[in-house]
């Protein structure tokens, strides 16, 4: 069998696809990464980011960011950033790309506190350190003494005072550089003080600088610049002080300093005690009392008490001795024969009970308060000054209190704000005014007769700041010089005349009585002389009141002398020294200002403070009175009309013998803080 040719159909064949190339995958890649750098092109911003310091490392996450010559780019939306450097605080911060195409952002980090290392000269140098803002708001304040470090200070300038005892205080500038960096500094101070050399004749003294013993001398010793008091004692001398100065780094000698010997000391009393002293003329206070005097020195002490006459004696003392000195004054005796009708009354005089009335006594020749008591009968009292030379009878004829109800008037009256009255049946001629040889006289103290006849009241007191504010509640009378006013029993002041007129008015009303002043549309228009309401004093009732004493008018509350020998007056005295420009030496009332009312002694009338405390608002229009030689004046109440009102008495403002004076007249129309007033009324 030999083969054949075969040929087997051919069936049609699936077709594979072609692989890719390599270099077509990466052209496709490229492609890819081309369009989206392209995208990335077109769609991130050029965002600048100025990091401060400029050193700093900054990693920005959190989005697509490409760093390219200074500048990002960024796409719009938010990223986070970091920057790290050395002595700066890590900054951590969110930020937000905008859609700007141009964007810059600066970044500050902050610096680290820094540290100061302070050493100064002299040790133990007080260091303040304080940061200001616009030189004056304090920011920072660290304080310390050196040696010292101050830990943790912001960066940025401070002033660094140093300060130590006795030497110069220095401020310095200082820039803290911050970034945890350590800053030395040295201070050093200069002295303030000298060297003064000291001696002492007798040599030997103590030295004292501000207290402090710095040996004996001689000696050198250490002073300020400004000034150190110096002392030096030595047994059997007196003390030597003195500031001294020496200006700082200097060394200088101070004059010999002359020890003087140390003063004796006298023990002075009295019989009585309460003798005044004085030495060569200079009073030294009351007995009994301790004097220094200048050893070997003979001095002059004079000692005197009212009613008693004055001792003198020279003394002498050595240095450093104790005497005792006894001085027994003489006692300066009138005599007053005192005659009562009725007989088997009893005498009193300054309260004290001194036996029958009708009998003579030998008093001291000062002011006695006498006072006659019989059962059945009106007491009677009388304030007089016995005289040695002149020997004087009283006579007295007490009334029965029969007689005294029968005549319906009692001697002594209580008005609606508790003060009291006094009756007063004057039906006596007087002389209103001074003598124009009378020293301290002003002009509008022109001399008239006059006669009070009509029985009338007084009170005893001013009207005190409780009485007015019943009437007035919301009154004050503030204060003078920083003492009070306004205590309840001091006198009110701060009042016009017509304040005073319509508180006495509101007295009338209150218990029945007519008014005396006529008002109208709130003024006071005039006064009803016939009305027996409260009222103002007259300027006569006033003054016979203060002046009347002995059948006489006295020239001041106390006396004739200008300085008050009896605590009768609160004036201008040495207790008012540091609020007013004058006052009366070798005086003290014990009060500034004002005082409660009847804090001192009451005149022969017992009427308190009519010569000093407030002065006080009368009745009349002011006015300088024209009158006939020969006239007299019966009950006078001044002129119809005027501007002014008259104001009689001292205050406690006043010093001066013109003011003193219980003829004194002044005027106003205003309120002061040392005018008041007291209140009157017709008894019938």
């Amino acid at each position: 069998m030999s083969p054949i040719d075969f040929t087997p159909v051919e069936y049609a064949k699936k077709k594979r696809p072609t692989p890719l190339r390599p270099a077509a995958l990466m052209l496709a890649a490229l492609l890819c990464i081309a369009i989206g750098l392209l995208w990335f092109l077109l769609t991130a911003r050029s965002v600048e980011l100025k990091p401060t310091p400029a050193n700093a490392t900054l990693t920005v996450s959190g989005g697509l960011s490409f760093h390219l010559a200074g500048h990002y780019l960024i796409r719009p939306g938010t990223v986070e950033l970091r920057l790290n450097a050395p002595g700066y605080f890590e900054l951590e911060k969110t930020l937000l790309i905008g859609e700007e195409e141009q964007q810059s952002y600066p970044l500050t980090m902050t610096k680290m506190p820094g540290h100061l290392a302070i050493k100064a000269h002299p040790p133990a140098v007080t260091i303040s350190l304080q940061k200001s803002t616009q030189g004056n708001s304090s920011q920072e304040n660290r304080q310390g003494e050196t040696p010292l470090t101050l830990q943790n200070i912001a960066p940025g300038r401070y002033t660094l005072l140093a300060q130590a005892q006795r030497y110069f205080s220095q401020s310095l500038d200082i820039d803290v550089e911050g970034m945890d960096i350590t800053q030395h500094i040295a201070v050093d101070l200069q002295p303030a003080w000298g060297q003064l050399r000291i001696q002492s004749k007798p040599p030997g003294a103590e030295i004292f600088v501000n207290g402090k013993s710095q040996g004996l001398s001689p000696r050198d010793i250490d002073i300020l610049a400004s000034g150190e008091a110096v002392t030096l004692q030595l047994p059997g001398h007196k003390p030597w002080q003195q500031r001294l100065s020496v200006p700082a780094g200097e060394q200088r000698d101070w004059p010999l300093i002359e020890l003087q010997p140390a003063d004796g000391l006298l023990s002075l009393s009295s019989q009585p005690p309460g003798a005044s002293i004085t030495l060569d003329g200079h009073y030294l206070g009351t007995s009994p009392r301790q004097i220094e005097l200048s050893p070997d020195k003979p001095g002059q002490l004079r000692v005197f008490l009212d009613g008693y006459y004055p001792a003198r004696q020279r003394v002498s003392i050595a240095s450093g001795e104790r005497r005792a000195l006894t001085i027994t004054l003489k006692p300066k005796l009138g005599v007053l024969n005192i005659r009562v009708q009725p007989a088997g009354a009893t005498l009193y005089i300054d309260g004290h009970a001194r036996g029958k009335a009708q009998q003579s006594l030998s008093l001291l020749a000062r002011p006695q308060r006498i006072e006659i008591r019989k059962p059945g009968y009106t007491s009677h009292f009388v304030t007089l000054t016995p005289q040695p030379t002149v020997e004087r009878t009283l006579r007295i004829k007490l009334n029965t209190e029969a007689q005294t109800r029968a005549a319906s008037i009692a001697a002594t009256i209580t008005a609606p704000s508790g003060q009291t009255l006094t009756l007063f049946r004057p039906d006596t001629t007087f002389s209103l005014g001074a003598s124009r040889r009378e020293q301290g006289r002003r002009a509008n103290e022109v001399l008239r007769k006059v006669r009070l006849e009509r029985a009338f009241y007084l009170a005893n007191t001013e009207v005190t700041n409780q009485q007015f504010q019943q009437f007035q509640h919301q009154h004050s009378s503030n204060h003078a010089s920083g003492n009070t006013l306004n205590q309840l029993t001091q006198p009110v002041v701060g009042i016009t005349w017509s304040s005073a007129a319509r508180f006495c008015n509101w007295l009338s009303q209150q218990q029945g009585l007519t008014p005396f002043y006529i008002e109208k549309d709130g003024e006071i228009s005039g006064y009803a002389s016939e009305s027996s309401g409260y009222r103002l004093p007259t300027e006569a009732e006033w003054a016979w009141a203060a002046r009347w004493q002995n059948d006489q008018m006295i020239k001041f509350p106390w006396g004739k002398t200008l300085l008050p020998t009896t605590k009768t007056s609160n004036i201008a005295d040495s207790s008012a020294a540091k609020i007013l420009p004058r006052v009366l030496r070798g005086y003290n009332d014990g009060f500034a200002v004002s005082a409660p009312v009847a804090s001192l002694l009451p005149n022969n009338k017992g009427l308190y403070d009519m010569g000093g405390n407030v002065a006080e608002w009368v009745n009349d229009f002011y006015s300088i009175a024209a009158t006939i030689s020969g006239t007299v004046e019966s009950d006078p109440v001044g002129p119809d009309k005027g501007q002014f009102k008259i104001v009689r008495g001292a205050s406690w403002r006043h010093s001066g013998k013109t003011e003193l004076r219980l003829s004194y007249r002044d005027y106003s129309d205003s309120a002061r803080d040392d005018l008041g007033f007291r209140i009157a009324r017709y008894a019938q």
